[in-house]
């Protein structure tokens, strides 16, 4: 009894901590995007260059996720991701003094890195201190801190901006961060048997399935199931989600004229409705008996409808214009706790949660980068009504892949892999 206890007791804890990470990485990574306008204004850069340095970010750190989230399997997830936090904030200290083209790129770049170092061996750590049986509910869980996250750094860096600047933006985000590195660590552990505490399965009850029986699996033969056809659709899926995170405040601004202070205030409403995503997906995977695959499709298939919406609504409304920004983002942010977390979950007993994970942000990652480029040339080339043209295809093409993705099912260990 007092074994369940007290894991029950650390598993509160990993947990919070896990949560407390992962919010404090966007809170180095999302204030870029309400940096923008300060520091085109400051630095004259167009939004082909800004598109660049946001670019360089993603497609680094989806490089990153995949050669991390394979060492993330070897390593210590509690050093490996303090690191990360640790350098992320430094190189955001740095970047809020750099005013050229090529060092703000170099260093956007650099954080990139050091983010790809967090997330994959998060959930690593979630499975060993949780039974199979919770999966679900952490990974949705885990998805509160992206929401936290943005919020945080939208809200703060919109004030930030008003008041000291764009360069404070990166300034304090670099001052908290460094204090909840340090907060992580002392929060903490690996996993239950560094504590002397059983593993969560048998604290359950459950003697199936616990992390004895882990099975190490090869790499290849994890790469012989559908994932390719996952890693496809979250290249789709990232390209919708990245360009509607990164480019809502300046498409805002360009299309209606409104103040940076305006359109903060309006942006929030993006992150708050991606609770509704959750919400949604949620109640949805319930419904469909934990078909994740088939929840995820039926959540983008939403979002290209809803960007169909915002090809015709973009003239005539900015009220509906961001209610439908809102709603995209909340259909296609639903669909990633499913995709980063509860996929990767199904392959612990093959030992690889850290190294799927790692390859299913990477391909979201990808994605995010040619977003951030190819948003930012179309937007200057063709007008902001033609990225919803985009994001419509992109979301169809994503949503059947997930479907192939799931006509043949393949073995994992005791799971059922993705």
């Amino acid at each position: 009894m007092k074994n369940r206890l007290d894991i029950k007791r650390w598993q509160i804890r990993i947990f919070a901590a896990c949560i407390l990470a992962y919010t404090a990485a966007y809170i180095c990574r999302v204030n870029f995007s309400i940096a923008i306008p300060g520091l085109q204004a400051e630095l004259g850069l167009s939004n082909t260059s800004v598109g660049l340095i946001s670019t360089s970010f993603f497609w680094v750190y989806a490089l990153g996720q995949a050669v991390n989230g394979y060492l993330g399997d070897k390593v210590s997830s509690r050093t490996f991701v303090f690191i990360g936090l640790l350098v992320s904030a430094l190189l955001n200290l740095a970047f809020g003094y750099s005013s050229m083209l090529w060092v703000m790129i170099i260093l956007w770049s650099a954080n990139g890195i050091f983010q790809s170092m967090l997330w994959a061996p998060l959930v690593k750590t979630l499975s060993y201190w949780f039974p199979k049986k919770l999966h679900n509910k952490i990974a949705f869980g885990m998805s509160i801190a992206v929401i936290a996250g943005y919020l945080a750094a939208w809200a703060s860096s919109g004030l930030i901006m008003n008041s000291s600047g764009w360069r404070w933006v990166f300034w304090l985000a670099a001052i908290l961060v460094l204090i909840l590195a340090f907060v992580w660590y002392i929060m903490a552990r690996n996993k239950p048997a560094d504590l002397g505490l059983p593993d969560p399965e048998e604290a359950e009850d459950l003697p199936l399935g616990n992390l004895s029986s882990r099975k190490n699996k090869p790499i290849k033969s994890i790469l012989n199931s559908k994932l390719f056809l996952i890693i496809l659709s979250g290249v789709l899926q990232g390209i919708v989600k990245e360009s509607i995170l990164l480019w809502s405040p300046k498409l805002l601004i360009d299309t209606y004229n409104l103040s940076l202070k305006s359109t903060v205030a309006i942006v929030l409403i993006i992150p708050l409705m991606n609770f509704s995503g959750l919400a949604l997906s949620g109640w949805l995977n319930r419904l469909l008996k934990s078909a994740e695959k088939m929840t995820i499709m039926v959540l983008m298939f939403g979002s290209a409808a809803t960007s169909l919406g915002l090809m015709f609504s973009i003239q005539k409304s900015p009220v509906f214009t961001v209610l439908l920004l809102a709603c995209t983002s909340a259909f296609i942010f639903g669909t990633n706790p499913l995709m980063t977390a509860v996929i990767p979950l199904q392959y612990a007993y093959c030992d690889k949660v850290s190294t799927v994970a790692g390859l299913i942000d990477f391909s979201i990652y990808v994605g995010a980068g040619l977003a951030g480029v190819l948003t930012g040339l179309a937007a200057d080339l063709l007008g902001w009504d033609k990225i919803f043209i985009m994001w419509f295809l992109v979301s169809i093409f994503g949503a059947l892949a997930i479907y192939a993705s799931s006509l043949k099912e393949n073995k994992c260990g005791f799971t059922k892999s993705a």
